[in-house]
């Protein structure tokens, strides 16, 4: 039995990939201690590893980019400074989410330092790739995210904001920067320019996002819905932009599909106001067991919530609004398994259109890009690769 440290911010999107490889190691019979504050202990206890609280001065968990921004600085330095007091006690550190300090965390440690992505490897070619294909993205973003030249100012300010840096760069931060092992929740197919990722990277694949069940929501109304079921989302992050859950109501208004939105969170469900009868709205959903019963999902294109639905087998209409969130709904159009309504397109009649044309001819391309994710070999190919390394061995790479 190996004793493993993971960690991760408080974010939804970075530390929910993470649970289930936390999962496997656990049922592999490891011991694993998770390092997030308390916002998520029971996530991580739901995995059976044991909570590890850092950075308890946050509120909750990390859903708007100000709180990132106010605590960003003091959060990563006292994440990396309870790595480094605790790490030599632990066979291996699993590093979630978002750390540019993955190689000096290796060379101080003396211990391997895992890579777990919350997204697809980044790299020059790669952002120069996506940038290209994202047209919704404005356009002077597009030109900094594919030029280096250009990027590397802009990424020096932040950088120096959150102490990690001028010569940042968040392009070098998402690629493989571990030495021994990086693992990523994409498949093969779904990486852009996969070829470029060899050693040292794993495609494990996404696992749908692991929830707490919820009694109270009225699953049966989906199940038994003589209609359409269409589950509208913005994520936790990304959504301020209450016309999103407005527009997707008036779209349906009258018609016989019955729509479920979640709002992220309360403050967002208040603003949100009354809706009509068709309209299940809540702040947070069952998303894997609404996704079951969805025929089709209105989505910002998160990464967790767009391989969701690949994974659900359930076509999504993405609207990008921010983040990673334009790479994966323009990667996910680029391969014919969903459709792309950018945000200053998103009205009523589009919205309406576009559903109606997807519900009659799905994307041609999703059950290719699905078969790749169940395909995948998952968390337990990443236990092995885990163990390997912590014999002092290469990983093992499906």
């Amino acid at each position: 039995m190996a004793r493993i440290l993971m960690s991760c911010v408080p974010a939804y999107g970075l530390a929910n990939p993470t649970f289930p490889f936390a999962r496997a190691l656990v049922a592999a019979g490891h011991h694993v201690d998770y390092l997030i504050p308390s916002s998520f202990r029971r996530a991580v206890e739901r995995t059976g590893a044991t909570h590890l609280p850092y950075a308890d001065y946050l509120d909750g968990p990390i859903v708007r980019p100000d709180q990132l921004v106010r605590h960003g600085r003091r959060l990563f330095r006292d994440q990396d400074a309870e790595l480094l007091a605790r790490g030599r006690d632990y066979d291996a550190v699993v590093a979630g989410g978002m750390n540019p300090r993955i190689p000096e965390l290796e060379h101080a440690l003396d211990r391997p330092v895992i890579f777990l992505s919350p997204v697809f490897f980044q790299h020059d070619q790669v952002i120069r790739h996506l940038a290209g294909l994202a047209d919704a993205l404005p356009a002077p973003a597009r030109r900094v995210f594919a030029d280096r030249r250009l990027r590397r100012p802009v990424m020096g300010v932040v950088g120096a904001a959150m102490g990690w840096g001028r010569d940042f760069d968040v392009v070098a931060m998402m690629g493989p920067r571990s030495s021994t092992l990086n693992i990523s929740p994409a498949s093969r197919y779904y990486q852009p320019c996969d070829h470029l990722f060899g050693d040292r990277c794993l495609f494990a694949g996404p696992t749908p996002t692991l929830a707490a069940s919820d009694d109270s929501f009225p699953i049966d109304r989906l199940r038994d819905h003589d209609g359409p079921v269409i589950y509208g989302t913005l994520g936790t992050v990304f959504n301020s932009w209450t016309p999103f859950f407005r527009t997707l109501a008036a779209a349906f208004a009258g018609s016989n599909a019955l729509l479920v939105l979640t709002t992220g969170n309360a403050r967002r469900l208040r603003e949100v106001g009354p809706m009509p009868a068709n309209v299940i709205v809540s702040d947070f959903v069952p998303q894997t067991d609404v996704l079951r019963h969805a025929d089709l999902c209105f989505t910002h294109g998160g990464f967790g919530s767009a391989t969701d639905t690949v994974a659900m087998g359930v076509p999504a209409i993405f609207t990008p609004m921010g983040a990673d969130q334009f790479f994966n709904a323009y990667r996910i159009q680029e391969l014919d398994a969903g459709r792309v309504l950018p945000k200053r397109d998103f009205t009523p009649a589009n919205a309406r259109r576009l559903a109606d044309e997807v519900l009659q001819t799905p994307p041609a391309g999703l059950p290719r890009l699905r078969r790749s994710f169940l395909d995948a070999p998952g968390p337990a190919a990443a236990v092995t690769a885990i163990e390997e390394v912590i014999a002092g061995r290469s990983p093992t790479l499906p």
